[in-house]
């Protein structure tokens, strides 16, 4: 017969080596700690709030071709996609072909030169937009035949781009406009006129005074023949002689040779008689009585000069006046009429005197003292 074995104890419980149950010992439950309290509940947000904050996925958007080759090309590459894919051959050929030429003629001036930096046209967005906007316009009208329209198209493009400083563009399109022009049949060559004289004052701009005088000359024949006025009352006809009065001024300065220089004013005085203006007729007189002075022709100086004395009294110009008697008292001084040139220094003097003229009247007073000092008449 088996012995009765001992009860065995595991981690405090006691085994009744009677009963095969083991009975637990009474244990005192230790307190929370402090240093680590119990987490808190988690609330739980509702499973349909919680899909509508989740962020959603962006669906892929389809692109056309065209709007595909915007994001791979260049702003201009796409600008004469755009062109071509309305039609507008005729506008594309036109920017193609200035964008090129801008290249050729930088590439031409050389690695060391300044037009280098100069940003080029084909990365100038806002200039492509505006030619693409009126060189279709101007395409369309021409489609219909209406060349009144595609002169009015070139010469916004013209105006523009003078008033932004591009000048190469400008001259570009006010050629452009011209060619245009001679098209139109319907308007007795007005706009034929306007074009000759936007060219004439693109080329003053630039000091190509020849090819200024030539489209001035065409415009002031249209003008004088057909008697138009502007929308303010103002004749065509003056205003083209006030262009040519101030280009053949500007080219006499240019000319060393008195003889040529004499020329040039000579059409200065008639261009300036011819347009009414009594202050520019005065002014281009008093210039070409100089010039003769300084050639030595005293006669023909004494009659311009005289001229622009008479001027000056009508619109009542006291320092032109002066500025007459001086440039006389010198004429007859040649002449070696001591008592006309003793007269009309006393003139410059008064008149010096009046308008408070400081040095005038000291130049005045010093060649009256010098000619009473050669006649001993102290």
């Amino acid at each position: 017969m088996a012995s009765t074995l001992p009860g065995i104890h595991l981690n405090g419980a006691r085994f009744s080596t009677k009963l095969n149950n083991p009975v637990m010992t009474e244990r005192i439950p230790s307190p929370p700690s402090k240093c680590n309290p119990a987490p808190s509940k988690v609330l739980r947000r509702p499973r349909e709030q919680r899909v509508r904050s989740q962020p959603k996925q962006s669906q892929p958007v389809e692109l056309s071709k065209l709007e595909t080759q915007r994001y791979r090309n260049s702003y201009f590459h796409t600008l004469c996609l755009e062109v071509l894919k309305g039609g507008f051959h005729r506008a594309f050929a036109e920017v193609f072909a200035l964008v090129k030429d801008q290249q050729i003629n930088i590439d031409a001036a050389g690695a060391n030169s300044l037009v280098q930096d100069r940003t080029l046209l084909a990365d100038q967005h806002a200039k492509l937009d505006r030619m693409k906007q009126h060189l279709t316009e101007a395409e369309l009208a021409l489609r219909i035949g209406d060349m009144q329209g595609v002169y009015s198209s070139r010469l916004k493009l013209a105006n523009h781009f003078l008033e932004i400083g591009d000048l190469w563009l400008s001259d570009h399109f006010f050629q452009s406009c011209l060619d245009s022009a001679l098209t139109i049949t319907d308007d007795d060559k007005r706009v034929v006129g306007e074009a000759h004289c936007n060219l004439g004052l693109a080329c003053e701009r630039r000091k190509q005074f020849d090819d200024a005088a030539a489209h001035f000359e065409e415009f002031y024949a249209l003008a004088k023949e057909k008697q138009w006025r502007t929308g303010g009352d103002v004749s065509l006809h003056s205003e083209a002689c006030e262009h040519l009065r101030r280009l053949y001024t500007a080219i006499a300065d240019t000319h060393r040779n008195t003889d040529e220089e004499i020329q040039c004013l000579i059409k200065t005085c008639e261009m300036a008689k011819e347009s009414n203006d009594k202050r520019r007729e005065g002014e281009s007189s008093y210039r070409l009585g100089l010039a003769y002075e300084r050639a030595g022709d005293s006669e023909m100086a004494l009659q311009y000069l005289i001229r622009y004395m008479d001027l000056c009294r009508g619109y009542k110009d006291q320092e032109g006046l002066g500025k007459a008697c001086e440039a006389i008292a010198k004429c007859y001084e040649r002449q070696g009429k001591l008592d006309e040139v003793v007269h009309y220094l006393q003139m410059f003097g008064e008149l010096a005197e009046k308008t408070g003229q400081q040095k005038a009247h000291c130049r005045a007073c010093s060649c009256l003292g010098s000619i009473h000092n050669s006649l001993v008449q102290y």
